[in-house]
């Protein structure tokens, strides 16, 4: 026996000064990954060595799981299964995590996720920015400033997070506790079936083409999600009314002392920005769907005029005076929609392969998380056990169960607001008067109850596993 079991339980602390070679043939994953740690820095945290132990005393062959995209839910689901003993393979198309949009907003209900993984120094390690305050402009004027603090929301703050470098740390830190095979640059080109289910997937890599079988294929590959595509899943999707010009540039020298977001409203138009964890100004804009071809073909200082036409006049100047400076301007075209079954056997789907939700309220990321830690309460109890595949499909069905009802809310509140803002009606141009009523502390505080599903869920989800 490779590593004498009665040792571990006695005192591992000799074990880990000398570890033994591993049988790759009999360990679990778990076991594998530990040692390999061991060997490198003769250290663990404690919670890992306590995992060990318990894998080996009373493990069994674990379930394979390819998991298809290393977003918020693909990089957070494979932390807690490959830390809790599933053998999982990691697959990210993206050769790094870099790329033009990836949601910054953290929510409380997303940072209580993060922190439910007990990764330490992880927000230390992560560039990002605490909001101390929020402001809302009504046609250029500003209605009200509100101060927050953790006290002030269930003593969590939303966060402004770098994304790219959240993922990286993820990742790193799941490699370190675990066996996980990691590939970057894999683009899954087709799911692999046999006798009705799926059984794996055919992937593009640098080294060339190559089949991979797995018990369980998550897809977590986001809106265009292969996984979704070839299951096949049937989605209903909504019609949304905006779209979103998404940039950054220098921000205002006498800003860069606060974190304050921004919300102005007027004329058909939504503009939203903030100091981001870079120390930019970041901006987004909700213009009508299918009206950035015009803008575009003005040119950038047009539309960067057009822009500044609905913001308060400091900020008016200072998008003039910057139009040259902008930052990978680019349009988001938002979506809406949500598959009407995440799973078929031997494959489900997380987050926005789920479910893709509006940019409104930034709640992709936050209901991607929380995805992730039900799908593992469900899940990691039959892959480690190594139970049967209907046994694994019962338990992906579960998940489904369990998020739709958050996820269906959510939307829901989504769709609001920018069938309220955007149209140049009378009627909604009546209706967006309504937030001048938000200088009253009455009717904010009423607001502020109507906005907790989106600060905090709807639902409890808590790691169980």
């Amino acid at each position: 026996m490779p590593i004498e079991t009665c040792e571990i339980a006695l005192g591992f602390s000799s074990l880990m000064d000398a570890p033994r070679e591993v049988n790759s043939e009999h360990d679990t994953p778990l076991l594998k990954g530990l040692c390999q740690q061991m060997s490198r820095t003769g250290e663990l945290p404690l919670d890992a060595r306590m995992s060990y132990i318990c894998s080996v005393m009373t493990s069994s062959p674990s379930r394979h799981v390819i998991v298809v995209g290393a977003g918020p839910a693909g990089a957070v689901l494979s932390h807690l299964l490959a830390t809790r003993g599933v053998e999982v393979t990691l697959l990210e198309r993206q050769s790094d995590f870099s790329r033009e949009f990836r949601g910054e907003a953290l929510m409380p209900s997303g940072v209580d996720v993060l922190h439910s993984l007990k990764l330490d120094g992880l927000f230390e390690r992560v560039p990002h920015a605490t909001p101390t305050s929020f402001e809302l402009y009504a046609n250029r004027k500003r209605v009200f400033r509100l101060e927050v603090g953790p006290d002030d929301l269930q003593g969590q703050s939303p966060l402004i997070i770098s994304q790219p470098a959240l993922l990286e740390a993820l990742v790193e830190e799941t490699q370190r506790r675990s066996s996980m095979t990691f590939e970057r640059g894999a683009s899954v080109k087709e799911l692999l079936h046999e006798a009705g289910r799926v059984v794996g997937v055919r992937v593009n890599t640098a080294d060339g083409e190559r089949r991979i079988r797995a018990d369980l294929v998550i897809g977590c590959d986001g809106r265009a999600s292969v996984v979704r595509r070839q299951g096949p899943l049937e989605v209903d999707s909504e019609d949304l009314p905006m779209d979103v010009v998404w940039c950054k540039l220098p921000a205002p020298a006498n800003w860069k002392d606060e974190v304050t977001v921004r919300f102005c409203i007027g004329r058909g138009n939504l503009f939203i920005c903030y100091i981001a964890y870079d120390g930019m100004l970041q901006t987004a804009w909700l213009i009508a769907k299918g009206s950035f071809g015009e803008l575009r073909r003005r040119g950038v200082d047009e539309w960067a005029s057009e822009m500044a036409d609905h913001v308060p006049p400091d900020l008016s100047d200072h998008l003039r005076e910057h139009a040259d400076q902008l930052v990978n301007p680019f349009l988001l075209s938002t979506a809406a929609d949500r598959v009407r079954n995440w799973s078929v056997p031997g494959a489900l789907v997380l987050g926005d392969a789920a479910h893709t939700m509006s940019p409104v309220a930034g709640q992709g990321i936050n209901i991607a998380l929380r995805d992730a830690v039900v799908a593992a309460n469900h899940l990691v109890p039959v892959l480690r056990g190594g139970e049967s595949l209907e046994a694994i499909g019962a338990a992906a069905r579960e998940v489904e169960l369990e998020r739709v009802p958050e996820v269906a809310r959510v939307q829901a509140m989504q769709a609001v607001a920018p069938k309220v803002m955007l149209p140049r009606t009378l009627l909604a141009g009546m209706l967006r008067q309504l937030p001048k009523l938000m200088r009253f502390a009455p009717l904010r505080a009423l607001a502020a109850r109507g906005a907790e599903p989106m600060l905090n869920g709807t639902t409890d989800v808590t790691l169980r596993v």
